[in-house]
């Protein structure tokens, strides 16, 4: 059978991972693609194509530093499509890797919507009002606001998606709308 993959999308601070948590509290399995990135960037030769591209600085002891690079590529589109090339292909053949060793549903949270295909099942697309978006990255990763308009510009929407969940109320606003989306897409046909 093939495996049934859901991506949650959305911009920077909208709530993914907010989402993917409430799934994991009703049982269902979710990868983070973030999280298969930050994996990969601990292989050895994405290190060394990192520092190429962007010089010895931006590696400390072996490994990419983070916060810096996040700084720098943002703020440079040729380069954040350099730098971000580097972990698309590996990415996406983790998450298949994943989806194809899952019984059932595999929710995915994306937050770079263009950086491959998929033959998804079906799309969530979470979204929050713009304060709540910046006021939540800023909070989470101690950075400026004007690092998190940088993302946010460069970040593509995810406007194929099937479903829209509004994270700008409660928690319990938001598993109602969670639990709607999960009742619609699991109706769907396979």
């Amino acid at each position: 059978m093939k495996p049934e993959v859901i991506a949650i999308c959305g911009y920077i601070g909208s709530g993914k991972s907010q989402v993917a948590a409430i799934l994991r509290q009703w049982g269902y399995k979710t990868v983070d693609c973030d999280e298969l990135a930050r994996e990969i960037a601990d292989d050895p030769d994405v290190v060394r194509q990192a520092s190429e591209l962007l010089g010895e600085g931006y590696v400390v002891d072996g490994k990419l530093n983070r916060p810096l690079i996040r700084r720098r590529v943002f703020a440079d589109s040729d380069l954040l499509g350099k730098y971000q090339s580097l972990f698309f292909d590996k990415v996406r053949a983790r998450l298949q890797e994943t989806a194809e060793q899952s019984d059932g549903v595999l929710f995915a949270e994306v937050s770079v919507w263009d950086a491959f295909d998929f033959p998804w099942h079906s799309v969530w697309r979470v979204v929050s009002d713009r304060s709540n978006l910046l006021e939540r990255v800023q909070k989470r990763d101690g950075v400026s606001a004007k690092n998190v308009e940088e993302i946010l510009f460069r970040q593509k929407p995810c406007d194929s998606a099937a479903y829209t969940i509004v994270n700008d109320g409660s928690l319990a606003e938001l598993e109602a709308s969670v639990r709607e989306a999960l009742k619609r897409s699991l109706s769907e046909p396979r």
